[in-house]
């Protein structure tokens, strides 16, 4: 028997529809990452499941409901596995058909195989195992496996959001939006995971529970959050309109010899300094490389050995200083700071105010405040 539902119930329930949608939805949408959105949308399955699962461990009275509803609890191990390969998908070029190897899913399987054992024992076995310790310990066990799995794999998915960060401002001269959203969605899911952990250390160490922050609740958060990806994925079909492509290391000693440096140099010097293309805020290494007739490698080798700036650092200075030389033209006094941005080729708001804090030491509007009062 399942207890009357009240209004939580009614909003899980909603939860649930809302994964079935996007699961359904995603992959029959036209969509550009449909590799990685091919395991997003088993997550999204799943995070149904689970979802359902707890809600009729919340509500069940019956010990064979339980018994039964418990043996969807082994999809706990499958989230880890399955974002990281959502996001090696996303992100690393050339890896869209990325599958991690057999033995990530042995701690799933075996666990799923313990659950059905359990469903061989009678309601009343199953009881007096629970109550009699036995399961609590099996359990415990469990839940901290799981945790230091869930741990493991957000530690190789931020690895690869760093790396891919870094490898951006090799790359371009803009910021990509969906990379800041993957970056709070990893830091709603790291302090989901943290909570998870105080609970759990305060309940084995203290014999503290928390009715509202416990294993369930956690387990009904970090869905919610691959909700959050999955409409995101659905409103944004291509998530990273610039893929990266892996490069060599640029740090390589001697990778041009000293007049293909030079003349790499004055090719460079002519395009920034005549052409000022740097004024294109569609710029990308690979472009800036074909219009030198030369590799993005090489481009970035000497940039990163010649100039000691990575590509994102090196065309925005300029942009800066052009923005610097409108403003001592007192254009801003007849156009918004944006507009004047976007003039000298940044793509966004926030692109631009970072890199003038990162020449300048301050923001746009403090630079002008205090331009005006010197001049007062």
């Amino acid at each position: 028997m399942i207890n009357d539902i009240g209004l939580i119930d009614v909003l899980l329930l909603m939860g649930i529809s809302q994964g079935v949608f996007l699961t359904v939805t995603l992959p029959i949408v036209h969509q550009k990452n449909t590799k990685p959105n091919s395991i997003l949308s088993i997550q999204l399955a799943m995070t149904s499941i689970l979802l359902l699962s707890k809600f009729i461990l919340t509500k069940a009275t019956e010990s064979w409901v339980i018994q039964y509803a418990s043996t969807l609890e082994f999809i706990i191990f499958l989230f880890g596995p399955l974002g990281y390969m959502y996001i090696r998908r996303l992100l690393i070029k050339g890896d869209q058909n990325f599958i991690l190897s057999w033995f990530h899913y042995v701690p799933a399987i075996f666990y799923g195989l313990f659950l059905l054992y359990l469903c061989s024992y009678s309601q009343a076995e199953y009881v007096a195992l629970y109550r009699g310790g036995y399961l609590r310990v099996i359990f415990s066990a469990v839940e901290a496996l799981a945790l230091i799995s869930n741990v493991y794999y957000l530690f190789r998915c931020g690895k690869l959001i760093f790396n891919f960060e870094k490898n951006e401002k090799e790359q371009l001269s803009f910021s990509q939006p969906s990379l800041r959203f993957l970056k709070v969605m990893f830091g709603g899911i790291a302090l989901i995971l943290m909570l998870w952990a105080f609970s759990f250390i305060t309940s084995i160490a203290f014999g503290f529970n928390n009715a509202y922050l416990n294993y369930n609740t956690v387990w009904i958060a970090l869905p919610l959050l691959v909700y959050g990806i999955g409409f995101y994925a659905l409103r944004q079909p291509e998530i990273f309109r610039v893929q990266l492509a892996q490069k060599e290391n640029a740090k390589q000693k001697n990778r041009l010899d000293e007049t293909e440096t030079r003349e790499l140099q004055s090719s460079l010097h002519t395009l920034i300094h005549k052409e000022h293309i740097y004024l294109d805020n569609e710029l990308t290494l690979a472009v800036l490389a074909e219009q030198l007739n030369t590799s993005p490698n090489n481009l970035s080798w000497l940039l990163n050995n010649v100039y000691n700036s990575n590509f994102y650092d090196y065309i925005n200075q300029f942009r800066v200083a052009a923005f610097l030389e409108k403003l001592d033209k007192k254009e801003h006094q007849r156009q918004t700071l944006l507009a004047l941005s976007m003039e000298v080729g940044f793509k966004s708001k926030s692109t631009f105010n970072k890199a003038f804090k990162a020449k300048l030491q301050e923001t746009p509007s403090n630079y002008i405040k205090r331009l005006h009062a010197q001049s007062v």
